[in-house]
């Protein structure tokens, strides 16, 4: 072993023709990225596919922060007992027609908080709550007091934010309620 090869580390480019495998390689990914997209998107004049339901649920759970259009969906599917398909507009005209949301709420991306996700499940449910809930009506502070009372939702502040599995659970914990009227088998 000579003194140059003690300093240098051995590295994959050391050995002959490893480097230009090396170059050759990232070439090949490279240029079939743009395939990859084509194949990823369909072709023009045809609609997307539709999410299925057990893919929409993996792809909640990996959302770090839920939006109002995926509460919009989730509430409704669970109002309806299917899953809700079609787009943010229709759904939130159904949920507005049952009283659910409000109006101006905000948009299919805007941020979910645990305040508007506990008032559309009080309404979904009909929960009426305690009694300042019953004296000055239904407001996302008060719902989400509720919900927490009930077990329906974790604690926290109405205006912070709601996790895609976060949401899921909710949703659970709703259906469960629904169909038992108590979530105390649940909790214990």
């Amino acid at each position: 072993m000579n003194h140059q090869d003690a300093k240098t580390p051995r590295t994959a480019f050391r050995r002959p023709g490893a480097r230009r495998t090396w170059c050759l390689g990232v070439l090949v990914v490279g240029a079939s990225l743009p395939l990859w997209a084509q194949q990823a998107s369909p072709p023009a004049g045809q609609e997307k596919p539709k999410e299925g339901r057990a893919a929409y649920v993996r792809r909640m759970y990996e959302k770090d922060r839920a939006t109002f259009g995926d509460a919009c969906r989730s509430v409704l599917g669970f109002v309806r007992g299917e899953p809700a398909e079609g787009d943010f507009a229709a759904n939130e005209k159904d949920l507005l027609a049952r009283s659910i949301v409000e109006e101006n709420w905000g948009g299919d991306s805007g941020p979910l908080t645990k305040g508007t996700l506990a008032f559309m499940l009080c309404k979904a449910l009909g929960i009426k709550g305690g009694f300042t809930m019953s004296i000055l009506g239904a407001s996302r502070r008060y719902a989400l007091r509720e919900a927490i009372y009930l077990g329906l939702m974790p604690r926290g502040s109405p205006g912070q934010f709601v996790s895609g599995r976060e949401l899921i659970d909710v949703i659970t914990n709703a259906e469960i309620y629904k169909e038992k009227g108590t979530l105390e088998s649940v909790h214990k």
